[in-house]
Parts: C-alpha cells; sequence; structure tokens
C-alpha cells in the first residue's frame, strides 16, 4: 500500500511543492508563514473552486471551455440585480451557484442532446457569454458595489476567511460525489469505458448535464466571491483561466485516457501552481518562464501517464500470450 502510494502522481505532486515552499521560504520568508499561505490560497480562490467542477467532467472525457465566461456573465448579472434590489451575502451566494448551475445545465443539453464535442460547445459558450458581458456592461453602464454592504473582510469564521471555508465545502462536496454518489461512479464509468457503460444501461445524457451544471454551480460561485472580493465585474479577468484549470486537473492526477481523477491530488496541484507563480515573481523571474515551466512539467506529466500505460499494456499483453 505505502509502495503504490509512493508511486502514485499525487504524491510527487505533494513532495515537489513542499520543496518548492521550502525554496522560496529562503528567499522570501513570508511563505513560510502559514498565513501568509492560506491568504495566498484565498486570493486565487477560483483555481481552487473551479477545478474541482471541472474535475469529474474530465474523468468522464469533457472539457468546459466557458467557465471564464460564465464566472464573467454571472458577476455582471449579480451587480445589475444587487443596484436593484440589496441582497444579504448569505442569498447572494446561492443565487450565483443558481444562475451558474442554469449556464452549465445549457452546456450540458446542448452536448447531450445534440452529441456534439463538449469542447465545440463550451468554446461557443465562451464567446456567447464574452459577448453578452460587453453587451450587459455597455447598457447598464455597471458600476462598483457599495462597499460597505459587500465586503469579503467582513465574512470570517473562527478567523478562517469565506474563501478558505467555500474552497474547503466545495473540495469535501466533490470528494463526495466523486467517491459515493452515482454520478461520480457513472464519470468514472463513461470516462473509462464508454461503449460498456452504454450496455449497462448508464444514462449518459443525464450524467453530462449534471456534470456539466456542476462545473457551471462552482463558476457561479467564483463569480460571487469575485465581486465580493473587488466589488466590481471585469470582462477580461478570467479570459483563459480553463487552460489553468485544465492544467491543474491534469498534473493532479487525471488519466489522461479518462476514467480517473484525484480530488487530494487536484487541490495539491492547485497549490503547487499557486506557490509556483507567486515565488517565481518573488524570485523576480521573468514572467514568460513561468508558462515555460509549466509546459515543461505538463509534457513531462503526459509522458510519464503514457510511459506507465505503455508499460501496463505490455505486462497485459505478456501475460496473455502465457496464458
Amino acid at each position: 500500500m505505502k509502495n503504490q502510494l509512493l508511486y502514485k502522481r499525487e504524491s510527487y505532486i505533494v513532495i515537489l511543492t513542499l520543496v518548492l515552499w521550502v525554496v522560496i521560504s529562503f528567499i522570501n520568508r513570508n511563505f513560510a508563514l502559514p498565513s501568509y499561505i492560506l491568504e495566498l490560497i484565498g486570493f486565487n480562490n477560483v483555481f481552487f473552486i473551479c477545478s474541482m467542477g471541472i474535475l469529474p467532467l474530465m474523468i468522464k472525457g469533457d472539457f468546459d471551455l466557458s467557465i471564464g465566461g460564465i464566472i464573467t456573465t454571472v458577476s455582471l448579472l449579480l451587480t445589475i440585480i444587487v443596484s436593484l434590489v440589496n441582497l444579504p451575502m448569505i442569498i447572494l451566494l446561492p443565487v450565483g451557484g443558481v444562475l451558474g448551475a442554469l449556464f452549465g445545465y445549457l452546456n450540458g443539453f446542448i452536448i447531450g442532446k445534440l452529441k456534439v464535442s463538449s469542447v465545440i460547445v463550451s468554446l461557443a459558450m465562451m464567446n456567447i457569454h464574452y459577448g453578452l458581458s460587453k453587451y450587459l456592461h455597455r447598457v447598464f453602464a455597471i458600476g462598483s458595489l457599495r462597499r460597505g454592504n459587500y465586503d469579503v473582510e467582513k465574512y470570517v469564521v473562527a478567523g478562517v476567511s469565506l474563501e478558505i471555508i467555500l474552497i474547503i465545502l466545495v473540495v469535501i462536496l466533490t470528494f463526495y460525489m466523486i467517491k459515493f454518489r452515482s454520478l461520480g461512479r457513472n464519470a468514472m464509468a463513461f470516462g473509462g469505458n464508454r461503449p460498456l457503460a452504454i450496455r449497462k444501461g448508464l444514462d449518459e445524457f443525464a450524467t453530462t448535464v449534471k456534470l456539466h451544471s456542476y462545473s457551471g454551480m462552482t463558476a457561479g460561485i467564483a463569480a460571487v466571491v469575485y465581486i465580493l472580493t473587488f466589488n466590481q465585474p471585469s470582462i477580461d479577468v478570467y479570459r483563459g483561466i480553463e487552460f489553468e484549470l485544465i492544467i491543474i486537473v491534469v498534473i493532479g492526477g487525471l488519466n489522461i485516457l479518462g476514467g480517473y481523477g484525484s480530488v487530494h491530488g487536484t487541490v495539491a496541484a492547485a497549490i503547487f501552481i499557486v506557490i509556483l507563480k507567486s515565488g517565481m515573481v518573488f524570485a523576480r523571474i521573468p514572467v514568460f518562464w513561468h508558462d515555460m515551466m509549466i509546459g515543461m512539467i505538463i509534457v513531462l506529466v503526459i509522458s510519464y501517464d503514457m510511459y506507465k500505460y505503455r508499460r501496463k499494456l505490455k505486462r497485459f499483453m505478456i501475460r496473455g500470450e502465457h496464458t
């Protein structure tokens, strides 16, 4: 059991994250403080919340390239709603989640009904969201929220910020769904062997719609946290975030051939990416190296996955020849 744990990709990411944290702590003493790391994680909450949304999707073999667009549209709609009705924060969060889930449901419905690639549909929806966002921003002349009414710093429980609480809740919910609910098992079944899952009578349409709705819900929650933090929406702030989320999920242990993904590995990968980016800034490493290093890590991770898959396939074929 211990040997299997050491050979899992998630274990390597945890070790790399710890090593990186120690190295950067020597450069900047702030990194040695747990409070600073928590603050860093809270500030980058979107990576943790939304990676939990696309993890079950990618286990199934689907993608959602409209996450950034959903965050933008939901944040604009919420700002318009709040300018008309003074909603308390406890209502704002579920409203944002529901709006995001509805946009996700639309993605899943189109993909499931028309049996079109999730990449094509979500890419098209991404452009629709950004076009709609620009229209809303121009027509409603959207400005800032009233700071006194919506201040994320006001919502602290036992010294823990709202962002960290939401990250913990979404991580627990995703873990529970993947491990103990039929939706998670269906996602793994379709990702691992789609024809077999269909022969077993699993409902692919319902699975697709629910998974995309869940992904949209996490984007809606991230939108609420964003406007609570910055008190105004932005059209381009999360443009292209989908690719960073995919990188996090892949590094975190996703089987690129489908059927398996890891919640704790994804969390570790998100922490690794956040620390890597922030650490390179403190180390005064030029910005263009950030993406290059992450790209090289992706290549190594995928190469390692394919190497393991070929070794496993080769052992299976040799075993078959002997029987």
